[in-house]
């Protein structure tokens, strides 16, 4: 095999070749065999309109005519490019007017973890540099993002995290509440341990927390009642900045164009990609504060530039995509959409919520998560699922549901019930004590 795939054993990959797509349409995609496959995770969370929208794909072919390409280093830009910038300032929260482009989500985390460091070296604080992250939180795959990342598989053999990474607790009530803890006694105990890392290691030394509003890739976490007014309570007494990592829940997902309007974040930086252009094209967003802004400026101004870029970054072809995709989403009403999909969708997982398989069912919007028994094996449940038709994600022993935003309700309905008959098929062949 001549692709080294990502997160893949490159050794068992060339015994089972991944499953390759060939086409797509709607919620739909079909692999070389001509088999069909209900794409019931959006690819990795991120093709919000599905495979097949025919305006983003013109809008990007109208950009390849006009303009294929052009930077924003030294003084030059796209009209594309500006034009992105303006309506995004427009849609982010209010308190985040400046944008900065990049290719990746994991290329916006390292730009965010960038503009802490210059932002606090502007501020005369040089030692203040190290970043709190979460247990299960994932943050993207490079070198300052996978270190942030709290899952050992990022970090194994390479040498991750560094020495500026600190860790504190998940915010899962589930897995981590202790015997009879209410939901907001746990949130309030989950910010005393934040400010315990802050006094034990000093906030002088300390730049940022970073936290997906909603868990994704770790779990689906949903934050606890009164979790994320508590972390910004800490956050704001130490002088500390907050990241909101908003890759996967940007843009609609938890039924809010951001998921830091829908849990009450004020973020001073702001990480979007995935749901930004649809997938459609590669392109990631830092949303900058007026509190950041009003401290980089004058400094860069002060070294003469500031010197951080990707050559790709704020891509025409990307940004015209990019606005075509703000423009659906403004013209379905995307909140509303949004509402009434998740509605189906969690109502359906209710109803599976006795299950003697099921553990716990998590959801925000349109993002869900469905834990299994410990000896009802997820990936098997997938496997089954796949062999249905139906393309689940499997995290630890979770099965992850995000579809894509123009799913329709029979088809939401066929992944519930898909869902249901393959944990039933799995429970079949080892059965439970309490289903016997």
């Amino acid at each position: 095999m001549a692709q080294l795939y990502p997160f893949t054993d490159p050794l068992l990959a060339e015994k089972q070749p991944p499953n390759a797509m060939v086409s797509g349409e709607g919620c739909w995609v079909v692999d070389r065999s001509g088999r069909r496959y209900l794409d019931a995770v959006s690819g990795l969370w991120c093709v919000s309109l599905g495979f097949s929208n025919e305006r983003l794909i013109r809008a990007a072919e109208r950009q390849y005519r006009n303009l294929p390409y052009y930077h924003s280093f030294m003084g030059r830009t796209a009209e594309a490019t500006e034009r992105l910038a303006d309506a995004l300032a427009s849609v982010l929260p209010a308190h985040i007017n400046r944008v900065f482009f990049g290719c990746s989500g994991s290329d916006a985390v390292e730009t965010a973890a960038k503009l802490v460091r210059f932002y606090w070296n502007a501020r005369g604080a040089p030692e203040k540099k190290k970043i709190i992250a979460r247990d299960k939180a994932y943050h993207g795959s490079l070198s300052a993002s996978a270190g942030l990342t709290g899952m050992d598989y990022c970090h194994d053999g390479f040498d991750l995290p560094g020495p500026d990474v600190l860790r504190v607790g998940r915010p899962s009530y589930f897995h981590d509440a202790e015997p009879g803890e209410g939901e907001h006694d746990f949130a309030m105990r989950r910010a005393g341990e934040l400010e315990e890392t802050i006094l034990a290691v000093g906030a002088d030394k300390i730049g940022a927390f970073i936290g997906e509003p909603v868990v994704g890739s770790g779990g689906v976490f949903p934050p606890p009642e009164g979790y994320w007014q508590a972390i910004q309570e800490v956050l704001k007494r130490h002088d500390i900045l907050l990241i909101a990592d908003e890759i996967i829940t940007g843009f609609g997902r938890t039924g809010a164009w951001f998921a830091s309007d829908k849990y009450g974040l004020t973020p001073d930086l702001m990480t979007t990609a995935k749901q930004l252009s649809s997938a459609y094209f590669p392109i990631s967003a830092v949303g900058i504060s007026e509190r950041v802004a009003a401290v980089i400026d004058p400094h860069a101004h002060d070294l003469g530039t500031l010197g951080h870029g990707l050559t790709y970054g704020g891509h025409p072809v990307g940004c015209a995509v990019a606005l075509e995709t703000l423009a659906v989403y403004q013209e379905m009403d995307l909140p509303a959409t949004i509402g009434r999909l998740a509605q189906r969708l969690t109502g359906g997982l209710e109803a599976l919520r006795d299950h003697p398989a099921i553990v716990d069912i998590r959801y925000s919007g349109l993002m869900a998560g469905v834990e299994l028994e410990a000896r009802v094996k997820a990936s098997e449940v997938s496997a089954a699922a796949e062999r249905q038709g139906v393309l689940l994600r499997v995290i630890d022993n979770t099965l992850a549901i995000s579809p894509p935003y123009v799913i329709s309700d029979q088809e939401i309905d066929l992944v519930l019930s898909v869902l249901r008959e393959s944990i039933d098929a799995v429970v079949a062949r080892q059965p439970l004590r309490e289903a016997v």
